[in-house]
C-alpha cells in the first residue's frame, strides 16, 4: 500500500497521521468503531467490539450444530489501528477495549517493543479471530506493521469469573512498581526455601563488589570476607551495529580502569549512579529499594586488565552465591531504561462479560520472557540464568519470579507453589543446578545438550569468547561428577563435549547449513559445536541408543597451559576439587584431536550417480518425502545446495539423509582456500563412523595436521534417524579414527 498523489502536498503530515485523519473524516457516528454504548452487562462497548459479537454468534452456532466443533473463524477488523484502539479505551470507556489493550501491551517484552507498538507511521488494522478449542476458546488478535514482525494478543473465554489472587482493582492503577510484595516475595524465598542450602555453591564474595550508598552514591569495594547479600545484573550491552558509535563509547567506558593493577580512585570513592549506562542505573535503584546494600555488575566489577579467564571461570560462584539475579528483560541495550511506567496498568481492571463469556488477559509464559527477551540473544547470559537459584526477570510490564521452588509472575494468577506435576510439565530456568544437585548422570548431560542447543544462536562480541562465555556451566557440570564421592572419575571436558557420553555429544547437527566463510575452527576442532560460526541453530535432541561398536579412545592432541596440564584430573577432594574443575574446563578448551573406534565405510558408494534433488523430493500437504522410482535397481546419491542436506541410497536398501554443516561456496576461489565444507563433486570422499544405532558422523580426510602417518580425519556433517536403513554398518570393519 502505497501513499495516494493527494498526499504529496501535505509534507508536514506523516502517513499514518494521514490515515487517521482521513478516517475520521469519513466515518459518521453509525459507523465509527469507537462509538460506544452500554450493554446489557451495565459496561461501555463501542462498535468494534461488537464485530467480536457477531464471531462470538457464530461460535454459538457452530457449537448448537456440533457441541465438539473446533476450528477457527474468519478474520474481522474491529479497529483501524492500535492508536484507535488505545483512543476508544480512553475516550469512549469501552470496558473490551481496555482488556485488549492490556493484552497487548503485556506481550511485549521491552520498552522499545511498546514504543513500536505506538508508533504513529505504523498503524495498521486490528484483526480478531475466533478460536474453538476443546481445551479452551480464546480470541486471536493481530496488528500487522508494513516493515516489522506482527503484534498478537490473545484473550482467553470462559463461562465462569476467574478469581484472582490479587485485587487489581484495590489502590487504582499500577502504574508504577510496587516493591511490596516483590520484597516479601525474595524474604519469603530465603527464609522458607532450600534454594540457598542446595544451590549456593560456596561462602566466598565477589572479588569486587557496587556498594549502594545514599543520595544516588555507589562505590567499587572489595568482597568482604564473610559472605554478603549481593545482587548480580544480567543485562544485554546491545549491538554496537545497531548504535551510535558514541553510546557504544558510553557502554564500553562504564568498564572500571586500573592503575598498577588496582581499581582508580574514580572508582573506589563514592561516585554518581548516573554515570553509569541506564540499565546499571536503575537495576541499582531496584537493588536499593529491595533493601540490598551490595550489586555486581561485569562491566564495572572485573576491573580492566583482570584475567578474563580466570574470572570467567569462577562465574558458577557468582551467580550461585547471589541473593538473586536481577535479568534486563526489559532493555534492548545497557543505555536503555528499565524502571519506567507500565502502561498495561493505566486503568481499573473489571471483570469484563461478553455475550455470556467472560474475557480474560492470558498470561504470558515464563519461557517466553526467558527466549524472546533481548538478553536471550547474548551468549554470556546464558551460564547466567542456569547459574542463578533465584531469578528475577524485569520486563516492561511487569516482572516474573522463579526459583527452584516456586514461579511468580505480577498481577497474575501465576503466585502458586509448583507441585511435582507442574515441575515435570514446566522448564524451570533452575533444572541445570537441580541436576547437579542430585546427580543424575544421564540427564544431566541431556540438560548440557539443551545448553548447547540454547547457546549456538546467541551473539559474542568477541568470538574468542566461545568457550569463556559458558566456562562456569562447565566447572559446574565437572564439580558434579566429581563429587561423587569415588577416588577416580573418567569425566572429561573435550572442547564443549564430555567424554562419559561422548557419541551422544557428537550427534549435534545444525538446522540448516551454516556460511563457511565464519566459521571457527581456529577456535575449536571441525567435531564440536564451537567451530560453528556464531548465530547458528542447532539441534541436540533425538532419540539415541549408543552402538556397542563405539568408544573414545584417548585425547592426542591439545594447546594447553602446562601447568593446567600437570594438575591431575583424577583424585578429588574439599576445595582442591574446586580447582581441578576449573582445570578440567581450562584444559579442555584446548583439545584438538581425539582418538575413537567405531565402524566405519563410505557414506556414497563409488558407482553410485549424481540425482537432481527436485526430481526425488516430493512434498504434499505439509509432509515430504523421496520417490526413487526413477532410478530403479542404482546406487544413488542426492544434495540439496540451499539446506545442506544430502542423500545416500544403495541400489535396493533404503535411503540415509544428513545434514551437512555447512553450504559450499559459490565462489571457487573461496571453495579452495577454506576446508569446513564438501566441495560439489566430492561427495564420494565422504566417510561415516557409527555414533549410535541410527546415528553416524559424515567425515573427510583432513590435510591440516601433521600428525606422522596417522589418518585424521574432520567433521562435515551428520546423519540421525535412518529407521529405513538400519543395517547401513552391517559387516564394517571396525576402525580406530582421529579426529581433529
Amino acid at each position: 500500500m502505497s501513499p495516494p498523489t493527494t498526499l504529496k502536498h501535505r509534507d508536514s503530515l506523516s502517513w499514518g497521521s494521514f490515515l487517521i485523519e482521513r478516517f475520521q473524516q469519513t466515518t459518521t457516528k453509525h459507523d465509527d468503531l469507537c462509538h460506544a454504548v452500554t450493554n446489557e452487562y451495565c459496561q461501555k462497548q463501542c462498535n468494534g467490539c461488537n464485530k467480536i459479537a457477531d464471531l462470538l454468534r457464530w461460535g454459538e452456532a457452530k457449537r448448537r450444530k456440533s457441541p465438539t466443533f473446533e476450528g477457527c473463524s474468519e478474520p474481522h477488523t474491529m479497529h483501524n489501528s492500535y492508536r484507535e484502539l488505545t483512543h476508544c479505551a480512553k475516550a469512549s470507556g469501552c470496558e473490551t477495549c481496555r482488556v485488549i489493550r492490556r493484552a497487548f501491551l503485556l506481550e511485549q517484552i521491552t520498552g522499545q517493543d511498546v514504543a513500536r507498538l505506538e508508533h504513529i507511521d505504523d498503524q495498521w488494522p486490528i484483526q480478531v479471530v475466533l478460536s474453538l478449542h476443546a481445551h479452551g476458546d480464546s480470541l486471536l488478535f493481530t496488528c500487522r506493521p508494513l516493515h516489522n514482525a506482527p503484534f498478537t494478543a490473545t484473550i482467553a473465554l470462559d463461562r465462569t469469573p476467574r478469581q484472582y489472587d490479587h485485587n487489581l482493582t484495590r489502590g487504582g492503577a499500577r502504574l508504577l512498581t510496587s516493591f511490596d510484595e516483590l520484597r516479601q516475595l525474595i524474604e519469603d524465598c530465603h527464609q522458607h526455601h532450600e534454594c540457598s542450602s542446595r544451590y549456593r555453591w560456596s561462602r566466598r564474595n565477589p572479588t569486587w563488589l557496587l556498594e549502594i550508598g545514599d543520595s544516588n552514591l555507589v562505590r567499587l569495594v572489595r568482597g568482604p570476607r564473610h559472605l554478603v547479600q549481593y545482587v548480580v545484573l544480567s543485562y544485554s550491552w546491545g549491538d554496537p551495529a545497531e548504535m551510535p558509535s558514541a553510546e557504544w563509547a558510553r557502554i564500553k567506558g562504564a568498564g572500571t580502569k586500573t592503575k598498577n593493577g588496582v581499581p582508580v580512585d574514580e572508582r573506589l570513592n563514592p561516585f554518581f549512579a548516573s554515570e553509569l549506562p541506564e540499565t546499571m542505573q536503575d537495576a541499582i535503584q531496584i537493588a536499593k529499594l529491595l533493601g540490598f546494600k551490595y550489586m555486581w555488575i561485569d562491566n564495572v566489577c572485573i576491573p580492566k586488565g583482570t584475567n578474563w579467564d580466570t574470572e570467567a571461570g569462577l562465574m558458577h560462584e557468582v551467580y550461585g552465591n547471589a541473593a538473586f539475579t536481577l535479568v534486563a528483560s526489559s532493555s534492548t541495550k545497557a543505555t536503555d531504561h528499565m524502571l519506567q511506567q507500565r502502561k498495561a496498568w493505566s486503568y481499573r481492571s473489571k471483570a469484563v462479560k461478553l455475550r455470556g463469556q467472560w474475557l480474560h488477559n492470558t498470561e504470558m509464559s515464563l519461557d517466553k520472557v526467558r527466549t524472546e527477551s533481548p538478553v536471550a540473544r547474548r551468549a554470556w547470559t546464558l551460564q547466567e540464568e542456569r547459574l542463578s537459584p533465584r531469578v528475577l526477570y524485569w520486563t516492561g510490564q511487569r516482572w516474573h519470579w522463579s526459583c527452584a521452588e516456586r514461579q511468580v509472575a505480577e498481577l497474575s494468577q501465576l503466585g502458586h507453589r509448583l507441585c511435582a506435576a507442574e515441575k515435570e510439565g514446566r522448564r524451570s530456568p533452575q533444572l541445570f543446578l537441580e541436576l547437579c544437585h542430585t546427580g543424575d548422570g544421564e540427564q544431566l548431560h541431556e540438560e548440557w545438550l539443551d545448553i548447547v542447543q540454547a547457546y549456538t544462536p546467541r551473539d559474542l562480541v568477541e568470538p574468542r569468547d566461545r568457550f569463556l562465555a559458558i566456562a562456569g556451566l562447565a566447572v559446574r557440570f565437572y564439580s558434579s561428577k566429581a563429587e561423587g564421592g569415588g577416588s577416580f572419575i573418567t569425566e572429561e571436558y573435550l572442547a564443549g563435549l564430555w567424554r562419559d557420553n561422548f557419541a551422544r555429544h557428537l550427534s549435534w547437527s545444525v538446522a540448516t547449513a551454516a556460511d563457511s566463510t565464519h566459521n571457527l575452527q581456529h577456535i575449536a576442532p571441525s567435531w564440536s559445536w564451537a567451530s560453528l560460526p556464531l548465530r547458528v541453530e542447532t539441534r541436540t535432541k533425538h532419540a539415541f541408543r549408543p552402538s556397542k561398536h563405539f568408544k573414545f579412545i584417548s585425547v592426542v592432541h591439545e594447546l594447553v597451559d602446562p601447568a593446567i596440564a600437570a594438575v591431575s584430573l583424577t583424585r578429588i577432594g574439599g576445595d582442591e576439587g574446586i580447582n581441578r574443575a576449573r582445570a578440567a574446563e581450562e584444559r579442555g578448551r584446548g583439545v584438538k584431536i581425539v582418538e575413537v573406534e567405531g565402524r566405519f565405510r563410505r557414506f556414497v558408494l563409488n558407482e553410485a550417480i549424481n540425482a537432481d534433488w527436485d526430481s526425488l523430493e516430493w512434498n504434499r500437504g505439509g509432509r515430504t518425502g523421496f520417490n526413487f522410482s526413477s532410478f530403479p535397481g542404482q546406487h544413488l546419491f542426492s544434495r540439496n545446495r540451499s539446506s545442506g542436506r544430502i542423500i545416500s541410497k544403495d541400489a535396493h536398501s533404503g535411503e540415509i539423509v544428513g545434514q551437512l554443516d555447512y553450504l559450499t561456496p559459490s565462489d571457487r576461489q573461496d571453495a579452495i582456500s577454506l576446508t569446513p565444507f564438501v566441495p560439489y563433486g566430492s561427495e564420494k570422499e565422504i566417510m561415516c563412523l557409527e555414533l549410535g544405532e541410527l546415528a553416524m558422523l559424515l567425515l573427510v580426510r583432513s590435510s591440516d595436521y601433521e600428525d606422522g602417518h596417522a589418518e585424521v580425519y574432520r567433521r562435515v556433517g551428520v546423519a540421525t534417524g535412518y529407521s529405513s536403513r538400519k543395517g547401513f554398518f552391517y559387516g564394517c570393519e571396525t576402525k580406530r579414527v582421529r579426529l581433529g
